[in-house]
Formats: structure tokens, sequence, C-alpha cells
């Protein structure tokens, strides 16, 4: 591979990418589960649990949380962010909606909760002394304090006394935000599913010492999950899996991240691409029980302009579809529920297809409702994933249109919801992801 064009701050980062992931993996042994437990919006585990938090207020978050989210990605497409090569592959909650990953870094071992991204490039945590870092979690990482922290250095000290210039580190994002310091490595610690621990050495990763504009509680930085040369999962062993369990179910403690050649790989794939730093799969079509939608062969097609497609996302909640989809879905769902229960108009939100009732107790027997991908891979809704109870007596679809009136071609987004009760393993050097519907505890063991 040639990197004649690259600036050479990259080149040096490739360089020690290169290095890394051929020697932070290398084993005799069956390789280790590298797990993270993941901490779920909503759960009692995360920093910005609201006990009092009602049904209404937290979809109204989710909506909000998405919205921005869809903006985000329209702008990554679009390519008007900030440009240069340091910018940022993430997007910073502004709701605290953010699934965390729990990792420890250095020597002692520093816990850190971080968005778990993939859409993400880096690895990043705010670091001591931090300048606007009052809304962290828990303790920052101090790099004076690890015995096996390292600076990485604009160019190679190979001579004593040689003083190190130390490679800046910067990532901005649309709302204005940033984070900057320096590059450096040091070992990161997992736990793994005996209850034991295991860690991997010379990890690289930013420490920003200086963040602006940080209106986003309990987080200490991005884990950035994406194919890029400097993500986390090109760096340990180019694969990697997450289990989501039921989000609404705020005591559940199996969701988890895995890492590495210990990744669940299991289930039925489909292949998928990478475009603007999100993975795009090939979208087929829609069921509603045995009813397939009519929905013509290219519409989740990428058009010749990069516009289009459909990305699996973990940082929107909802799911976005294109407007005539969602139309056909819309129609299909009004069509079996209208006869049985009475339609609600949620002010503010005429696309929310809402009814009165309950998820539990009034919708057993509704019809599976399955997104279908290239090479026979299912993702099949259940009610649970499908609907939302907005409040004790009113559930709602949780399928939005993306609502592409500027004749932009937005990309339909699979969100959270609708990955709930299912392992997705990615294989990055052979770009596939695989879908497995489990419970996430009987991975645990």
């Amino acid at each position: 591979m040639a990197f004649a064009n690259e600036p050479l701050h990259l080149l040096l980062l490739l360089s020690f990418s290169t290095c890394l992931s051929s020697t932070g993996t290398t084993s005799t042994i069956k390789p280790q589960r590298l797990v993270s437990k993941l901490i779920l919006p909503g759960s009692v585990h995360h920093p910005n649990y609201k006990p009092n938090e009602t049904a209404k207020e937290r979809i109204e978050f989710d909506i909000q949380y998405s919205t921005t989210r869809l903006a985000y990605i329209k702008a990554r497409i679009e390519g008007s962010l900030i440009s240069n090569e340091y910018t940022a592959s993430a997007f910073p909650s502004l709701t605290g909606r953010t699934i965390l990953a729990n990792i420890s870094i250095g020597q002692p071992p520093t816990p850190q909760l971080v968005i778990m991204d993939t859409a993400s490039d880096i690895l990043w945590i705010m670091c001591s002394p931090c300048s606007n870092c009052d809304h962290h979690s828990g303790r920052l990482f101090d790099p004076s304090k690890s015995s096996t922290y390292s600076l990485l250095c604009n160019t190679p000290c190979y001579f004593k006394g040689c003083k190190c210039d130390p490679l800046p580190f910067s990532i901005y994002y649309v709302d204005g935000s940033s984070a900057s310091g320096t590059y450096g490595h040091d070992k990161v610690l997992f736990e793994t599913t005996d209850e034991g621990t295991s860690q991997l050495w010379s990890v690289l990763f930013g420490c920003g010492h200086n963040i602006r504009y940080n209106r986003d509680p309990g987080y200490n930085g991005i884990l950035g999950l994406n194919n890029a040369p400097l993500s986390l999962a090109t760096q340990i062993g180019h694969r990697f899996s997450y289990c989501i369990g039921n989000l609404a179910d705020q005591y559940y403690s199996y969701n988890q991240l895995i890492l590495g050649e210990g990744a669940d790989l299991e289930g039925y794939s489909t292949p998928f691409q990478v475009h603007h730093g999100f993975y795009y799969v090939t979208m087929e079509g829609i069921s509603v029980g045995e009813r397939r939608l009519d929905i013509a062969p290219d519409t989740f097609g990428i058009k010749e302009d990069g516009t289009g497609g459909a990305i699996i996302d973990t940082g929107c909640t909802l799911t976005y579809l294109v407007d005539g989809v969602h139309e056909l879905l819309y129609r299909e769902v009004r069509n079996i529920l209208d006869g049985f229960f009475r339609q609600v108009i949620i002010e503010n939100t005429p696309w929310m297809l809402c009814y009165h009732g309950s998820i539990r107790g009034d919708l057993d027997g509704f019809p599976v409702v399955t997104f279908h991908f290239a090479d026979g891979a299912d993702l099949a809704l259940d009610p649970g994933s499908f609907f939302h109870q907005f409040q004790d007596d009113v559930f709602c679809m949780t399928v939005a249109p993306v609502n592409d009136l500027d004749n932009i071609s937005k990309p339909s987004v699979i969100g959270l919801l609708a990955q709930q009760s299912y392992n997705l393993g990615y294989d990055l050097n052979n770009h596939f992801v695989y879908f497995q519907r489990i419970d996430c505890e009987l991975l645990s063991g």
C-alpha cells in the first residue's frame, strides 16, 4: 500500500498502527475475548440516568438525539464538516442518549466511560490536566502517573537525550465542540467473559487536554469502531461484535462489546461497504408478517453521487427510512391496527403513528416486521423493537421518514431500537456484518 501523498503525521500514525495490529494480538493460544460492558441509554448504570424520567420524556429525548444524528450523517455525506486530517468522525450526544463502553487505561488502570460509535475513526479520551472537562465521569486519565504511557513523537528518537516533539491531536465536531492534545500509547485493560481481565499493550489513542464546548456530561471520550486505520477495531484484530438487549429494561446488564479474534461472528451475514466512515449494507426489502411490501429493488441503493443507501448506526435510536418506503410501512401498520385501536396524534411529531394501548398487553400476535438484506440476512423487529410505549396508554411506531424535502437523497438509517435482541458481528477484513438473534446473557458464559 502506498502513502506517498499522505501528510507526515498521518504516515507516522499509519506506520505505528500497522506495527500495533501485528504485535498487539499475536498469541500461541486461543485468542481471548476482549470484553467491554456496554451501558445503554436509560440504564440505571448510565451516568445520565434519570430515575423519574417518564416514557414520554424518554422518547422525546430519543427523537431529539436521533434527529441531530441524522443531520450529522447528512453533513458528513455532503462534506460540509470542518476538513483536515484530524477531523472527527464521531458526534457527541447533546442529550446523553449514548451507548457507553467501560474500559481502563494505563498502569495503574484508570476506568473510563467512552461513547461507542461505529462511525468514529479513533479512540480518544480526556486527559489530566484538562480545561473544560467539568462533566467527565469518574477519574480523568493522567498520563504522567501511568508507568506504561508513552508519547508519540513527530520524529523518532533513536539516541540518548533526544527530546520528543509530541504529535499533536485535535478533533472537531459539527456543533463547534472540539478536543485537542497529543497522541500517545498505553495499555488498555478489558474484562473477559470468565470475569477475569485481559490487556493489550501500546494501544494508540488521542489524549485530549483542551476541550471546547462540551455539553454532554457523563462520558470521557469516544471509542471509534469504523474501519479507519486508527480505529480501535482496526488496531485490535479487524473484527468486533456488540450485543444489545432490551432498551426498555433499565436493569439489563448483559449488553457487551467484544473486540478482536474472540468477537462473535455468528448468524446470517450480509456484505457491507464503508462510505464517509459509515457501514452501508444492501437492504433489499421489508416484510410485515408474510406480506412483502412493494418496494422497487434499487430503492435502498447508493446513488452515483454517493447519496442514498442504508446505514447501520449505533448513534441513532430510531430507524429512518426513505419517505416512499416509510409511507408504505405506515399504511400497512395502519391497515392492521385501525380496526382494533384508536389513533392518537402527537403534537410536533405528525409522522409518528400512535395508538391508545399497551405494547405488552395489546400487541401479542402483531406480525414481525423484517428488514431483508443481500445474501439472505434478515433483521426481525418484534413489537418491542418496532414500537415504543410513549405513555402508559399510548404506543408509537419507532420508524421515521428521513423527510428528504431538500431533494438531497439521505440514506436510510437502521437505529439502535431495531438492533435490540441481536448480536451484530463485523468482519472488517472480508467486509461482512453478521446478524444473530440472541439473548446477550447467553454470550456471557
